[in-house]
């Protein structure tokens, strides 16, 4: 049984909080302040105006999707920010922007321009993308093997955390009339994580991988790991030349090497089916409350309701970390990726049913609460930091920037038609955009995603690897030994 490194639990916490803090909290506020929102969407207009119910529904949809643009957009250029300028800079960087994005959004609020509030958010999303790379890269490749995943829970609870504060403090009787006070608050986690960052030490295995500074990376174990032991040290810079050697065989982690590289294109693959599984995450934190209230509740039970569930998924997500270490990493995320997506399915039967008979209407807050529960549990952190345990370190930055942009481009698209269609067509556009999809992925899963949890990520890409090329491997490894014996002959 390992020690737990509480010191860096409690760092790796504090931080994931105070980066994430802006993209969890400013995409909670919007559900549970819609009223708010929308009389701010019609004052700042050029004209003063009301818009008609269908407007509002697109223009807001669409101001929410914004998010997706920059967070897929920052994903894929945080790669190379990541491998250039290393793991803590690329962290001090997006919470920097940050920092930002929430300055301008409160002029925006204040100037009454909803323009100014969509380019916020475009800076905030870019700006989330990049610290939640730096991030999970940061503590990745700072933790012990035995508390990756612990660690890795931190950036879903920070998530979480943030959305449950983003719900509480956009409902009525809190912030959800003040819109400047709302956004306001976002300014002071944002400030600290901007200060904290700039504090940290790189990370060992960036330092000594792609720095050859075997110096430099024992002091960030001392720092990361509070490694004073000289022997100990040395055990854990030897795993790491033998992971040099592995990566000295392979080619530099481009879009293309990780396309042409059969166990690195695989775990590239499953991770973003995995990714995909947490999609149906977002209609709900953005429009749970609109979603209730066309069940038949009222503003106030919804929003309530809205709220609870952001506030059961903390403790979700609390649990998960217990667990994480306990149970298989595979079956952990597929059993909850199971629940989820029958979640959403019970969701949407129940509000189709409602309209025969009303009390069934109660299966769609039974539902959401269990559709964030699964969520927090395991499925959404396991998700989050997957991919970077399934591919070496010379394609974990890509591959990692690729799953996450390629997964919020995909977002954007749904979360932005979801709203309207769900007033156009009804409930069976949450089985047409998040069951249907959510099965294909889970069978994936099933079929080839291999056990991460205590693995080195040689033996990872070793299962990995389809039977066609262990065979190869296998005669090549045969031919070579053959020649061996002949030459010695």
């Amino acid at each position: 049984m390992h020690d737990i490194n509480w010191r860096l639990l409690a760092l790796s916490a504090v931080l994931a909080v105070t980066a994430i803090f802006q993209m969890g909290y400013t995409n909670a506020y919007p559900n549970t302040a819609i009223g708010s929102f929308r009389l701010f969407m019609n004052e700042s207009a050029e004209e003063p105006m009301t818009m008609s119910k269908s407007e509002f529904e697109w223009a807001w949809s669409a101001m929410l999707a914004v998010y997706f643009i920059g967070f897929a957009t920052g994903s894929i250029i945080s790669a190379s920010v990541a491998d250039r300028i290393g793991r803590k800079w690329t962290l001090f960087l997006g919470t920097c922007g940050s920092l930002l994005s929430a300055i301008i959004a409160l002029f925006a609020i204040i100037l009454k321009m909803s323009t100014m509030f969509g380019f916020s958010r475009l800076v905030m999303s870019l700006s989330a993308a990049i610290s939640m790379n730096g991030l999970i890269l940061l503590f990745q490749e700072s933790s012990p093997i035995h508390m990756k995943g612990l660690i890795s829970f931190n950036a879903e609870m920070a998530f979480v955390v943030t959305n449950l504060i983003g719900g509480l403090f956009g409902m009525q009787a809190i912030l959800g009339q003040n819109l400047v006070g709302l956004i306001a608050v976002s300014i002071i986690p944002s400030s600290v994580a901007c200060f904290l960052s700039a504090f940290l030490k790189e990370s060992p295995k960036y330092l000594f991988l792609k720095k050859n500074d075997a110096t430099e990376a024992g002091r960030a174990l001392r720092f990361y790991q509070n490694i004073k032991d000289e022997e100990e040290k040395l055990n854990v810079l030897n795993d790491l030349k033998l992971e040099r050697e592995e990566m000295q065989n392979q080619r530099t982690g481009s879009i293309f090497d990780i396309m042409s590289n059969q166990p690195v294109r695989r775990g590239f693959l499953l991770g973003f089916a995995t990714m995909q599984l947490t999609a149906s995450v977002w209609p709900v934190i953005f429009y749970s409350t609109d979603f209730l209230m066309e069940a038949g509740f009222s503003y106030e039970l919804s929003e309530s309701v809205s709220t609870g569930m952001l506030f059961l998924s903390t403790l979700s997500t609390i649990a998960g970390m217990f667990i994480v270490e306990k149970f298989s990493r595979k079956w952990l995320l597929i059993g909850t990726a199971i629940v989820n997506v029958l979640a959403i399915l019970g969701f949407a039967m129940s509000a189709i049913l409602s309209e025969y008979w009303s009390p069934i209407a109660y299966g769609c807050i039974v539902c959401l609460i269990l559709h964030g529960a699964s969520y927090s549990v395991a499925m959404g952190p396991i998700a989050w930091f997957i991919t970077s345990e399934l591919v070496p370190i010379n394609f974990r930055a890509t591959s990692q920037s690729l799953v996450l942009g390629l997964n919020h481009t995909v977002a954007l698209i749904l979360a932005f038609l979801t709203f309207p269609l769900y007033k156009t067509i009804g409930p069976v556009t949450l089985v047409i955009f998040f069951v249907i999809p959510g099965a294909v992925c889970i069978l994936m899963l099933i079929l080839y995603l291999p056990e991460t949890k205590d693995k080195h990520i040689n033996e990872i890409v070793e299962q990995l690897k389809d039977s066609k090329a262990r065979r190869k491997q296998s005669r090549a490894e045969e031919n070579e030994e053959s020649y061996g014996m002949n030459k010695l002959g």
